[in-house]
């Protein structure tokens, strides 16, 4: 296993990965990318707040919000996981952010993991998906966020990050206790491409139904104030995300817009 400096939040620190990975050898572009997601998270925790880092990879993420509050960050890849742990020695923040080498769905139990070189595709596999992975498969165990929170006597959730590779409906389905009782604003990846390759989803199907779950939906747009979606613009967002954008997009999901008055635009 390598190391390497990146920048976050102004700060440098010293992340690890392997050789191989294509992921870590871009860690310092991937870390500058990390801007908007920190900026959100900044303008929702408290100081004493707790933060989920649901598909924390090698650990940039966990970085990013190691200075904001408690940290649990989760990781099925053993390889990511492994950089992860390592990421937290070097920075010395093992008392500050918790790991758990578990997946998170909507039902505990154990699944196939698609733990790839290439640390940014590993996934939990589905028998839908429609192209065959080859490559490195292991059995992971899995749980729900709430019986996460109920595991680590967590007092309150305030921002949960979900990066999981198509499977983050699921994991919002095991988390309505957490969702009915804090509220917490959730910053998840929405990426077309990802849902139809690994999960045959509808891309739009999937989006009314965090939509239908999250009173208030912002898409976040660099050096700008959050773009709110709505049923009204919902055609003029899949636009931009499908075509404009080429399928990236990060949503911001929540129960109201208070946040978006202390959130400062990264420059």
């Amino acid at each position: 296993m390598q190391t390497r400096e990146v920048v976050i939040g102004g700060r440098t620190w010293q992340v690890a990965g392997h050789a191989d990975d294509s992921f870590f050898g871009h860690a310092a572009e991937h870390a500058a990318g990390l801007a908007p997601l920190a900026a959100v998270a900044a303008a929702v925790v408290p100081a004493d707040g707790v933060i989920l880092d649901i598909g924390a990879n090698i650990g940039l993420s966990a970085l990013a919000f190691a200075p904001l509050g408690r940290v649990v960050a989760v990781e099925p890849s053993p390889r990511s996981l492994a950089a992860l742990r390592e990421a937290l020695r070097l920075n010395g923040l093992e008392p500050r952010v918790a790991v758990e080498a578990v997946a998170l769905a909507d039902a505990p139990g154990e699944l196939a993991f698609h733990d790839a070189e290439h640390s940014a595709g590993a996934h939990l596999m589905d028998p839908n998906m429609l192209a065959g992975i080859e490559g490195p498969q292991v059995r992971v165990p899995v749980t729900t966020l709430d019986a996460l929170v109920a595991q680590h006597a967590l007092p309150r959730v305030d921002f949960i990050k979900i990066d999981v590779e198509g499977f983050e409906s699921e994991v919002m389905a095991g988390a309505t206790a957490t969702f009915a009782r804090d509220r917490p604003v959730v910053f998840a990846e929405y990426n077309a491409w990802v849902l139809q390759a690994v999960r045959n989803h509808n891309p739009r199907q999937v989006l009314e139904s965090w939509m239908a779950r999250f009173p208030v939906v912002h898409a976040m747009r660099e050096g700008e104030l959050p773009w709110r979606v709505t049923q009204a613009n919902l055609l003029d967002f899949l636009h931009d995300h499908l075509v404009v954008r080429g399928c990236a997009d990060d949503l911001v999901l929540g129960w109201d817009d208070a946040w978006v008055e202390r959130y400062r635009p990264p420059t």
